[in-house]
Protein backbone atom coordinates (compact mmCIF):
# COMPACT_ATOMS: atom_id res chain seq x y z
CA UNK A 1 0.00 0.00 0.00
CA UNK A 2 1.20 3.33 -1.10
CA UNK A 3 2.25 6.21 1.59
CA UNK A 4 0.04 9.18 2.42
CA UNK A 5 0.66 12.33 3.53
CA UNK A 6 -2.35 14.55 4.09
CA UNK A 7 -0.79 18.42 4.20
CA UNK A 8 -1.80 21.88 5.36
CA UNK A 9 -5.12 20.56 7.41
CA UNK A 10 -6.71 21.47 11.04
CA UNK A 11 -6.14 17.96 12.60
CA UNK A 12 -8.67 17.35 15.17
CA UNK A 13 -7.03 15.08 17.81
CA UNK A 14 -8.65 13.73 20.86
CA UNK A 15 -7.04 16.36 23.21
CA UNK A 16 -6.69 19.67 20.87
CA UNK A 17 -6.67 20.57 17.48
CA UNK A 18 -3.22 20.76 15.24
CA UNK A 19 -3.40 23.57 12.94
CA UNK A 20 -1.57 23.96 9.81
CA UNK A 21 -0.70 19.86 10.57
CA UNK A 22 0.32 16.94 8.32
CA UNK A 23 -0.26 13.57 8.82
CA UNK A 24 1.54 10.55 7.44
CA UNK A 25 -0.63 7.17 6.13
CA UNK A 26 1.74 3.97 6.04
CA UNK A 27 -0.06 0.43 5.45
CA UNK A 28 -3.21 1.33 6.52
CA UNK A 29 -2.50 3.30 9.80
CA UNK A 30 -1.67 6.55 10.84
CA UNK A 31 2.66 6.58 11.63
CA UNK A 32 2.98 10.21 11.59
CA UNK A 33 1.27 13.47 13.06
CA UNK A 34 3.38 16.62 12.94
CA UNK A 35 4.06 19.72 10.90
CA UNK A 36 5.88 19.35 7.43
CA UNK A 37 6.05 16.13 7.00
CA UNK A 38 7.94 14.45 3.96
CA UNK A 39 8.80 11.05 3.23
CA UNK A 40 9.90 9.49 -0.06
CA UNK A 41 7.72 7.46 -2.61
CA UNK A 42 4.77 9.11 -0.85
CA UNK A 43 1.24 10.74 -2.53
CA UNK A 44 1.18 13.92 -1.22
CA UNK A 45 -2.51 15.60 -0.87
CA UNK A 46 -2.49 19.24 0.22
CA UNK A 47 -5.83 19.86 1.79
CA UNK A 48 -5.83 23.93 2.09
CA UNK A 49 -7.09 24.05 5.51
CA UNK A 50 -9.15 21.74 5.50
CA UNK A 51 -10.46 19.77 8.66
CA UNK A 52 -9.32 16.10 9.32
CA UNK A 53 -11.21 14.08 11.82
CA UNK A 54 -11.84 10.42 12.78
CA UNK A 55 -13.88 8.24 10.79
CA UNK A 56 -17.67 8.51 11.59
CA UNK A 57 -19.10 5.35 13.20
CA UNK A 58 -22.32 4.03 12.88
CA UNK A 59 -23.16 1.24 15.52
CA UNK A 60 -27.06 1.60 14.71
CA UNK A 61 -27.74 1.69 11.53
CA UNK A 62 -30.72 -0.59 9.47
CA UNK A 63 -29.83 0.07 5.85
CA UNK A 64 -30.12 2.70 3.01
CA UNK A 65 -30.09 3.39 -0.69
CA UNK A 66 -33.03 1.07 -1.04
CA UNK A 67 -30.78 -2.02 0.89
CA UNK A 68 -31.55 -3.38 4.10
CA UNK A 69 -29.18 -5.38 6.61
CA UNK A 70 -32.09 -7.91 6.51
CA UNK A 71 -32.08 -8.26 2.76
CA UNK A 72 -29.17 -10.60 4.08
CA UNK A 73 -27.00 -10.54 0.72
CA UNK A 74 -23.40 -9.53 0.15
CA UNK A 75 -24.88 -6.81 -2.59
CA UNK A 76 -27.50 -4.70 0.46
CA UNK A 77 -23.93 -4.41 3.03
CA UNK A 78 -21.88 -3.77 -0.02
CA UNK A 79 -23.83 -1.14 -1.31
CA UNK A 80 -24.86 0.55 1.97
CA UNK A 81 -20.87 0.30 3.03
CA UNK A 82 -20.55 2.62 -0.12
CA UNK A 83 -23.24 5.10 0.54
CA UNK A 84 -22.29 5.24 3.80
CA UNK A 85 -18.36 6.35 3.16
CA UNK A 86 -20.08 9.12 1.38
CA UNK A 87 -21.09 10.26 4.53
CA UNK A 88 -18.18 10.29 6.47
CA UNK A 89 -18.43 6.81 8.12
CA UNK A 90 -15.45 5.15 7.81
CA UNK A 91 -17.02 1.52 9.89
CA UNK A 92 -20.76 0.46 11.10
CA UNK A 93 -22.85 -2.52 12.84
CA UNK A 94 -25.28 -3.51 10.39
CA UNK A 95 -28.38 -3.99 12.64
CA UNK A 96 -31.29 -6.65 12.56
CA UNK A 97 -34.98 -6.27 13.59
CA UNK A 98 -37.14 -8.53 15.02
CA UNK A 99 -38.37 -10.78 12.55
CA UNK A 100 -39.11 -14.58 12.21
CA UNK A 101 -35.96 -16.35 13.89
CA UNK A 102 -34.89 -17.69 10.37
CA UNK A 103 -34.64 -14.16 9.16
CA UNK A 104 -32.44 -12.83 11.84
CA UNK A 105 -30.08 -16.16 11.52
CA UNK A 106 -29.70 -15.30 7.78
CA UNK A 107 -28.81 -12.04 8.26
CA UNK A 108 -26.12 -12.57 11.39
CA UNK A 109 -24.68 -15.62 8.96
CA UNK A 110 -24.86 -12.95 5.89
CA UNK A 111 -22.52 -10.05 8.20
CA UNK A 112 -19.87 -12.80 9.21
CA UNK A 113 -19.92 -13.64 5.45
CA UNK A 114 -19.25 -10.27 4.15
CA UNK A 115 -16.69 -9.17 6.68
CA UNK A 116 -14.74 -12.52 5.60
CA UNK A 117 -14.89 -10.90 1.83
CA UNK A 118 -14.47 -7.23 2.52
CA UNK A 119 -16.66 -4.08 1.15
CA UNK A 120 -15.58 -0.98 -0.84
CA UNK A 121 -17.02 1.32 1.39
CA UNK A 122 -16.94 1.69 5.14
CA UNK A 123 -15.52 -1.71 6.91
CA UNK A 124 -18.50 -3.71 8.74
CA UNK A 125 -17.55 -4.10 12.50
CA UNK A 126 -20.12 -6.74 13.26
CA UNK A 127 -24.10 -6.52 13.87
CA UNK A 128 -26.10 -4.43 15.83
CA UNK A 129 -28.88 -7.15 17.09
CA UNK A 130 -32.01 -5.02 17.66
CA UNK A 131 -34.61 -7.54 19.09
CA UNK A 132 -36.54 -9.65 19.60
CA UNK A 133 -36.11 -9.49 23.30
CA UNK A 134 -38.07 -6.40 23.53
CA UNK A 135 -41.07 -4.95 25.33
CA UNK A 136 -44.38 -4.93 23.17
CA UNK A 137 -45.46 -1.54 24.15
CA UNK A 138 -42.91 0.39 23.23
CA UNK A 139 -41.76 -2.05 20.11
CA UNK A 140 -41.60 1.09 18.07
CA UNK A 141 -41.52 -0.03 14.40
CA UNK A 142 -40.52 -3.56 15.34
CA UNK A 143 -43.55 -6.86 14.59
CA UNK A 144 -45.13 -7.69 18.01
CA UNK A 145 -45.65 -10.95 16.64
CA UNK A 146 -42.02 -11.55 16.58
CA UNK A 147 -41.40 -10.37 20.17
CA UNK A 148 -39.95 -12.94 22.40
CA UNK A 149 -38.13 -12.97 26.17
CA UNK A 150 -34.52 -13.00 26.65
CA UNK A 151 -33.14 -16.05 25.73
CA UNK A 152 -30.18 -17.68 26.49
CA UNK A 153 -29.72 -20.17 23.85
CA UNK A 154 -31.30 -18.69 21.09
CA UNK A 155 -28.54 -16.06 21.80
CA UNK A 156 -25.91 -18.35 21.45
CA UNK A 157 -27.71 -19.29 18.48
CA UNK A 158 -27.62 -16.04 17.04
CA UNK A 159 -23.23 -15.80 17.76
CA UNK A 160 -22.42 -19.19 16.66
CA UNK A 161 -23.99 -18.11 13.29
CA UNK A 162 -22.52 -14.95 13.19
CA UNK A 163 -19.23 -16.11 14.08
CA UNK A 164 -19.31 -14.39 17.21
CA UNK A 165 -19.36 -10.75 15.05
CA UNK A 166 -21.84 -9.42 17.24
CA UNK A 167 -21.00 -5.82 18.51
CA UNK A 168 -24.10 -5.08 21.00
CA UNK A 169 -27.62 -6.82 21.83
CA UNK A 170 -30.78 -5.09 22.79
CA UNK A 171 -32.53 -5.83 25.82
CA UNK A 172 -35.78 -4.60 27.44
CA UNK A 173 -34.55 -4.84 31.07
CA UNK A 174 -37.73 -5.42 32.59
CA UNK A 175 -37.85 -8.84 30.71
CA UNK A 176 -34.43 -10.16 32.65
CA UNK A 177 -35.18 -9.47 36.60
CA UNK A 178 -32.34 -11.35 37.59
CA UNK A 179 -30.02 -10.06 35.20
CA UNK A 180 -28.81 -13.77 34.01
CA UNK A 181 -29.15 -13.10 30.46
CA UNK A 182 -27.39 -9.68 30.66
CA UNK A 183 -24.30 -11.53 32.30
CA UNK A 184 -24.32 -14.43 30.00
CA UNK A 185 -24.76 -12.10 26.97
CA UNK A 186 -21.63 -9.74 28.82
CA UNK A 187 -19.40 -12.71 28.96
CA UNK A 188 -19.29 -13.15 25.54
CA UNK A 189 -17.53 -9.69 25.02
CA UNK A 190 -21.12 -8.30 23.53
CA UNK A 191 -22.01 -5.27 24.95
CA UNK A 192 -26.37 -5.30 26.41
CA UNK A 193 -28.05 -1.98 25.10
CA UNK A 194 -31.17 -1.35 26.91
CA UNK A 195 -34.17 -0.27 24.84
CA UNK A 196 -37.67 -0.53 23.17
CA UNK A 197 -38.81 -0.93 27.05
CA UNK A 198 -41.24 0.11 29.59
CA UNK A 199 -39.18 -0.49 32.79
CA UNK A 200 -39.24 1.91 35.60
CA UNK A 201 -36.44 3.74 36.87
CA UNK A 202 -35.19 0.81 39.05
CA UNK A 203 -35.72 -1.76 36.37
CA UNK A 204 -33.58 0.23 33.86
CA UNK A 205 -31.10 0.84 36.76
CA UNK A 206 -31.31 -2.48 37.77
CA UNK A 207 -29.99 -3.19 33.86
CA UNK A 208 -27.20 -1.83 34.12
CA UNK A 209 -25.97 -2.59 37.88
CA UNK A 210 -25.69 -6.01 36.09
CA UNK A 211 -23.83 -4.70 32.95
CA UNK A 212 -25.53 -2.94 30.47
CA UNK A 213 -23.66 -0.17 28.93
CA UNK A 214 -25.44 1.78 26.18
CA UNK A 215 -29.09 2.57 25.83
CA UNK A 216 -31.19 2.73 22.82
CA UNK A 217 -32.07 5.99 20.46
CA UNK A 218 -32.21 7.68 23.58
CA UNK A 219 -36.07 9.61 23.81
CA UNK A 220 -37.31 7.34 21.48
CA UNK A 221 -38.68 3.46 22.58
CA UNK A 222 -38.79 4.39 26.38
CA UNK A 223 -40.48 5.16 29.24
CA UNK A 224 -40.39 9.34 29.62
CA UNK A 225 -39.33 10.90 32.72
CA UNK A 226 -41.73 11.75 35.36
CA UNK A 227 -41.52 13.92 38.84
CA UNK A 228 -42.69 10.74 40.49
CA UNK A 229 -41.15 8.39 38.08
CA UNK A 230 -38.09 9.16 36.42
CA UNK A 231 -38.75 5.82 34.03
CA UNK A 232 -35.74 4.35 31.64
CA UNK A 233 -34.97 7.95 30.66
CA UNK A 234 -34.48 9.34 34.33
CA UNK A 235 -31.60 6.41 34.55
CA UNK A 236 -29.69 7.41 31.31
CA UNK A 237 -29.75 10.85 32.16
CA UNK A 238 -28.27 9.94 35.75
CA UNK A 239 -25.47 7.46 35.13
CA UNK A 240 -22.52 7.89 33.87
CA UNK A 241 -22.29 4.01 33.12
CA UNK A 242 -23.89 4.76 30.48
CA UNK A 243 -23.82 5.63 26.97
CA UNK A 244 -26.91 7.07 25.56
CA UNK A 245 -27.51 6.78 21.70
CA UNK A 246 -29.31 9.87 19.72
CA UNK A 247 -30.63 10.19 16.73
CA UNK A 248 -30.19 13.88 16.44
CA UNK A 249 -32.39 14.64 12.81
CA UNK A 250 -34.86 17.37 15.28
CA UNK A 251 -37.60 14.44 14.36
CA UNK A 252 -37.01 11.62 16.69
CA UNK A 253 -35.99 14.52 19.23
CA UNK A 254 -36.79 18.39 19.70
CA UNK A 255 -33.36 20.35 19.19
CA UNK A 256 -34.25 21.58 23.17
CA UNK A 257 -34.51 17.97 24.08
CA UNK A 258 -31.17 16.78 22.35
CA UNK A 259 -29.36 20.09 24.17
CA UNK A 260 -30.89 19.00 27.33
CA UNK A 261 -29.59 15.65 27.03
CA UNK A 262 -25.90 17.06 26.08
CA UNK A 263 -26.08 19.17 29.63
CA UNK A 264 -27.04 16.53 31.32
CA UNK A 265 -25.00 13.01 29.79
CA UNK A 266 -22.48 15.55 28.52
CA UNK A 267 -20.73 15.19 25.41
CA UNK A 268 -18.56 11.98 26.57
CA UNK A 269 -21.44 10.05 26.99
CA UNK A 270 -23.34 10.42 24.03
CA UNK A 271 -23.21 8.13 20.58
CA UNK A 272 -25.03 9.77 17.41
CA UNK A 273 -26.37 7.04 15.53
CA UNK A 274 -28.40 7.00 12.54
CA UNK A 275 -30.64 4.10 12.80
CA UNK A 276 -31.37 4.73 9.10
CA UNK A 277 -33.47 2.49 6.72
CA UNK A 278 -33.43 1.46 2.80
CA UNK A 279 -34.60 5.26 2.53
CA UNK A 280 -31.94 6.67 3.58
CA UNK A 281 -29.87 8.64 0.09
CA UNK A 282 -33.52 8.08 -2.30
CA UNK A 283 -36.05 10.12 -1.14
CA UNK A 284 -39.86 10.05 -0.19
CA UNK A 285 -41.52 6.90 -0.77
CA UNK A 286 -42.96 3.81 0.20
CA UNK A 287 -40.62 1.04 1.23
CA UNK A 288 -40.12 -1.69 3.74
CA UNK A 289 -38.38 -2.30 7.45
CA UNK A 290 -38.61 -5.32 9.16
CA UNK A 291 -41.12 -6.75 6.88
CA UNK A 292 -43.61 -3.86 7.90
CA UNK A 293 -44.83 -1.20 4.82
CA UNK A 294 -42.89 2.29 6.07
CA UNK A 295 -44.03 5.55 4.37
CA UNK A 296 -41.63 8.31 4.16
CA UNK A 297 -42.87 12.14 3.25
CA UNK A 298 -40.57 15.09 3.59
CA UNK A 299 -37.88 12.78 5.28
CA UNK A 300 -39.79 11.17 7.80
CA UNK A 301 -40.14 7.83 7.70
CA UNK A 302 -43.84 6.51 9.37
CA UNK A 303 -45.48 2.67 9.47
CA UNK A 304 -49.02 3.12 8.53
CA UNK A 305 -50.03 3.99 12.30
CA UNK A 306 -47.89 7.10 12.24
CA UNK A 307 -44.77 5.22 14.13
CA UNK A 308 -41.42 6.61 13.48
CA UNK A 309 -39.97 3.84 11.29
CA UNK A 310 -35.99 4.13 11.73
CA UNK A 311 -34.60 7.54 10.07
CA UNK A 312 -33.41 8.71 6.92
CA UNK A 313 -30.13 10.49 8.67
CA UNK A 314 -26.67 10.59 8.09
CA UNK A 315 -23.98 11.41 10.16
CA UNK A 316 -22.97 14.19 8.37
CA UNK A 317 -26.02 15.55 8.76
CA UNK A 318 -26.60 14.84 12.55
CA UNK A 319 -22.42 16.12 13.49
CA UNK A 320 -23.94 19.01 11.58
CA UNK A 321 -27.26 19.85 13.46
CA UNK A 322 -25.23 19.33 17.09
CA UNK A 323 -23.13 22.44 15.96
CA UNK A 324 -25.96 24.42 14.97
CA UNK A 325 -27.25 24.02 18.29
CA UNK A 326 -24.06 25.51 19.57
CA UNK A 327 -22.10 22.66 19.98
CA UNK A 328 -18.36 22.74 18.92
CA UNK A 329 -16.88 20.74 16.05
CA UNK A 330 -14.29 19.12 18.84
CA UNK A 331 -17.39 18.07 20.51
CA UNK A 332 -19.58 16.69 18.29
CA UNK A 333 -16.52 14.53 16.81
CA UNK A 334 -16.72 12.70 20.00
CA UNK A 335 -20.50 12.05 19.95
CA UNK A 336 -19.87 10.54 16.07
CA UNK A 337 -16.86 8.67 16.58
CA UNK A 338 -14.77 8.40 19.56
CA UNK A 339 -17.53 7.86 22.37
CA UNK A 340 -18.99 4.68 19.61
CA UNK A 341 -15.30 3.48 19.63
CA UNK A 342 -15.04 3.38 23.15
CA UNK A 343 -18.49 1.74 23.71
CA UNK A 344 -18.21 -1.19 21.72
CA UNK A 345 -14.98 -1.94 22.54
CA UNK A 346 -12.54 -1.00 19.83
CA UNK A 347 -10.90 2.09 20.72
CA UNK A 348 -7.62 0.80 20.37
CA UNK A 349 -7.85 0.58 16.52
CA UNK A 350 -10.34 3.41 15.81
CA UNK A 351 -12.08 6.43 16.94
CA UNK A 352 -9.90 9.22 16.83
CA UNK A 353 -6.78 10.83 14.69
CA UNK A 354 -3.61 9.13 16.96
CA UNK A 355 -0.16 7.57 15.79
CA UNK A 356 -0.94 3.49 15.64
CA UNK A 357 -4.15 4.07 15.51
CA UNK A 358 -5.92 2.74 11.80
CA UNK A 359 -6.16 5.17 9.46
CA UNK A 360 -10.02 5.16 9.04
CA UNK A 361 -10.43 9.30 8.13
CA UNK A 362 -12.38 11.84 7.20
CA UNK A 363 -11.68 15.46 5.82
CA UNK A 364 -14.54 17.87 6.16
CA UNK A 365 -15.16 21.21 3.97
CA UNK A 366 -15.60 24.33 5.73
CA UNK A 367 -19.50 23.77 5.80
CA UNK A 368 -18.68 20.39 7.61
CA UNK A 369 -20.04 18.71 4.30
CA UNK A 370 -17.95 15.95 3.58
CA UNK A 371 -14.84 15.88 1.21
CA UNK A 372 -12.86 12.79 1.71
CA UNK A 373 -13.56 9.86 3.09
CA UNK A 374 -10.13 7.56 3.91
CA UNK A 375 -11.71 3.57 5.35
CA UNK A 376 -7.91 1.65 6.22
CA UNK A 377 -5.64 3.96 4.74
CA UNK A 378 -7.69 3.90 1.56
CA UNK A 379 -9.56 6.80 -0.21
CA UNK A 380 -12.76 5.34 -0.70
CA UNK A 381 -14.57 8.62 -1.47
CA UNK A 382 -13.50 11.82 -2.69
CA UNK A 383 -15.58 14.89 -3.51
CA UNK A 384 -13.50 15.87 -6.84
Amino acid sequence: MKKLILKNAEIYKEEEILYNGDLLIEEGKISKLGRNISEINAEVIDLKGKKIVPGFIDIHIHGGVGYDTMDATYEALSNISVHLAKHGVTSFCPTTMTMDIPDILRALENVKETMKKGVEGAEVLGAYVEGPFISKEHKGAQDEKYVLDPDKELFDQFYEVAGGNIKVIILAPEKDPSGDFIKHVTKKGVRVSLGHTSASYEEMKRGVDYGATIAVHTYNGMKGFHHREPGALGEVFLDDRIYGELICDFIHSHPAAVKLLVKIKGVDKIILISDAMAACGLGDGEYSLGGQKVYVKNGEARLENGTLAGSTLTLDKALQNMTNLGISLFDAVKMVSTNASKAIGIYDKKGSIAVGKDADIVVLDSDLSVYMTIVGGKIVYSKE
